[in-house]
């Protein structure tokens, strides 16, 4: 891996992300962190991808259109937070509010969290791991970049593709694959070693804001709770979800298994980010369930979903309209019922997609 690959990673899987992110944001009027700005940057990432490569598969066109215009997407959101983060630092100059001192027992908590991350990434690193749906993920992006299209050549025999394979309408709505010929096109590698050694360690750590994000709401701030003892329970809370995913080999199907070992495929992604994402979106609009921006984030985590995996599609619409059902009922407001349903559409609509490629690969023999 030369500096130039390097660089081209810091920049547009990291750098690009999180400030369109940031951006998205400030247009939400979003008061987030860093971490707000990492979930939602890839959120944007994850749904122009989904919503272009559908019609583009279909259509066979270029992928290389979709590759370039989910990154103009993402260059247009970041100039807006670069705007607003520069009007906000001109700002804060003028007014600097004391910050209370932390604990010496919560930095040695933070710092012990942020140790037992490093050594998980070390260890994702160093123990490389091939696992045979590679053949799907790998093998489709791979052949992405090499022919500038999208599910022409049948993985499993390396001719043309028919419909006769099997997972076809799997991969055409659930464009994973896309965003791993992405990644390896943006930064100038393969797409099987940006997969294995690039996105499984940066996955893991969009999961590890994900948890963090998490922790904030379950451990909000009260008047009993100064802001060491917060940061101590949010800490703490991380390190255990961490420790629950060091040792959840309990089984090679395990979500925690699938973490450590084969994140970079979409349905590891759909378990070990999407559910929890979703859960930390219904805790949200459980407390503010008339602000707008929560169900707009929202809306971007269903076409998240429905890229990451078909099993996503029905996770996210099941949750979702469960989640709204009942913050409906508890809160007496039959409009949460009805945006949580707009919000299901793009999983209804993928499922049509897929059983109508299905169901005409099953009449024509």
């Amino acid at each position: 891996m030369s500096f130039t690959n390097i660089l081209l990673i810091l920049i547009m899987l990291v750098l690009l992300p999180t400030l369109s992110g940031y951006g998205l944001g400030r247009l939400l009027r979003v008061d987030g962190k860093l971490s707000d700005a990492v979930i939602m940057g890839y959120l944007l990432l994850w749904t122009v991808i989904q919503i272009m490569s559908v019609p583009v598969t279909l259509m066979k066109g270029s992928f290389r259109l979709i590759a370039w215009t989910t990154a103009a997407v993402l260059i247009a959101f970041a100039a807006v937070g670069i705007t607003a983060f520069i009007k906000q630092g001109k700002s804060s100059e003028k007014s600097k509010d004391k910050t209370e001192k932390l604990s010496v027992y919560a930095l040695i908590l933070a710092v012990g969290c942020i140790a037992f991350t490093l050594f998980i990434v070390y260890k994702i690193i160093s123990l490389y791991h091939f696992d045979a749906d590679d053949t799907r993920y790998v093998v489709n992006a791979v052949d992405i970049v090499r022919t500038d299209k999208i599910l022409l050549t049948d993985p499993t025999s390396g001719t043309g593709f028919t419909l006769r394979y099997g997972d076809f309408y799997k991969d055409l709505v659930s464009s994973w694959s896309v965003f791993l010929a992405y990644a390896g096109y943006m930064t100038r590698l393969s797409p099987t070693i940006a997969a294995h050694t690039v996105l499984h360690v940066l996955l893991y750590l969009l999961i590890i804001c994900l948890y963090w994000k998490l922790s904030g709401v379950l451990i909000p701030e009260t008047e009993e709770r100064d802001r060491s003892s917060r940061l101590e329970g949010r800490c703490i809370m991380v390190y255990l979800v961490q420790l629950l995913i060091a040792y959840g080999y309990y089984s090679v199907q395990s979500s925690e298994t699938f973490i450590l070992t084969r994140l970079w495929q979409g349905k590891a992604m759909a378990a070990g980010f999407g559910v929890p994402l979703l859960f930390l979106m219904g805790l949200r609009l459980y407390e503010k369930p008339d602000r707008k921006s929560l169900w707009a984030i929202l809306l971007l985590a269903e076409f998240s979903l429905c890229h990451m995996s078909a099993m996503g599609i029905v996770i996210a619409a099941i949750v979702t309209a469960v989640m709204s059902f009942c913050i409906a009922i508890a809160k007496k407001k039959p409009l949460v019922l009805i945006l949580g349903m707009l919000c299901c559409i793009p999983s209804a609509a993928y499922f049509v997609i897929g059983r109508m490629v299905d169901f005409y690969k099953f009449i024509t023999g």
